[in-house]
Order: C-alpha cells, then sequence, then structure tokens
C-alpha cells in the first residue's frame, strides 16, 4: 500500500509538472525596445533604385534590451510616386547573442533637397531563432543618409514577444 500511494504521488507530481511546464512554454512576453542601426548598401541589382532594382543592405544593430548585433537586409523598389520619393519592401534578419530575428517592412526614402535622404521604414516580426522562436510584433525606424554617403543611420523602436 505504501508503494502504491508512493507511485500515486510520483504520478500526480509529475502530472502537475507537466502541466505547469505546458503552460509555460506557450506564455509569451511582450518586450519593448529601441536600437540604433547602421548599415550600408553591399550590392544592387535590377536598375536600382529604380522600381524592380533590389539591394542587400548589412550593418550593426545597438539595441536597448538584447545587446549588440547586426542586420542584413533584402530590399525591393516597388515605385518612385514622386520625383523624390521612393517606396520599398524588404525583409531582415536581425542576429543577436541569443538568436536571431526575422521581420518584414515597407517603407519609404525621400531625397530632401540639399541631397539628405530621409528614410522610414515599419515592420512586423515574424519569425526568430534561440531564444526568439516564434517571435511576433511590430517596430517603426527613422533614418537618414548624408549627401554623398550609402550610409543609413537611425533609430528604431518597437515590441517584440517571443
Amino acid at each position: 500500500m505504501l508503494h502504491t500511494t508512493s507511485i500515486r504521488v510520483a504520478l500526480a507530481t509529475l502530472v502537475a509538472c507537466a502541466t505547469f511546464g505546458a503552460s509555460t512554454a506557450q506564455a509569451r512576453t511582450a518586450h519593448r525596445y529601441t536600437s540604433t542601426i547602421e548599415n550600408v548598401a553591399l550590392s544592387t541589382g535590377g536598375g536600382y533604385p529604380a522600381p524592380g532594382g533590389s539591394a542587400v543592405l548589412a550593418g550593426s544593430w545597438a539595441t536597448s534590451l538584447y545587446g549588440n548585433g547586426a542586420l542584413i537586409d533584402h530590399v525591393t523598389i516597388t515605385g518612385h510616386p514622386t520625383s523624390d520619393t521612393f517606396t520599398f519592401r524588404g525583409t531582415e534578419v536581425g542576429f543577436l547573442p541569443h538568436g536571431t530575428i526575422r521581420d518584414k517592412f515597407i517603407g519609404t526614402a525621400t531625397v530632401l533637397s540639399n541631397g539628405t535622404q530621409k528614410v522610414s521604414t515599419k515592420g512586423r516580426f515574424n519569425g526568430g531563432t534561440g531564444m526568439y522562436r516564434g517571435a511576433t510584433g511590430s517596430f517603426k525606424f527613422t533614418g537618414r543618409t548624408s549627401p554623398g554617403s550609402s550610409v543609413v543611420i537611425g533609430r528604431s523602436a518597437g515590441t517584440i514577444s517571443y
């Protein structure tokens, strides 16, 4: 009888741990972050920056929440609605110490009269690896490119859940 009671207690404990563990694994927490980004085009093709043209960009990503990392962007120009404005879409992978985060974004680049480019994007996180597996959320980025430069410097902020 003592042996049967011990087995029942052990099984009840195992079931409780399994149930609690499943609930914890499914819990997702939203995290707000800010970051600074500096990136540059590594390659372009298809008549970039004409519509249909594409570019691959890479750069540094310093975040308030995750530390320092790197970004790789694949960008396609989707339009040229005015003489000084380009629209684009893209995908991005952020490499951080505890995994990667993927996202998709859309944006505009506007060339100002002094030659500065103003860049603005909105994006959605759509997955990741390691600590960020299943990441979701959204972000906004604003940045600038100085006249004659190909380096985009800016800031992003958003919320990411994983």
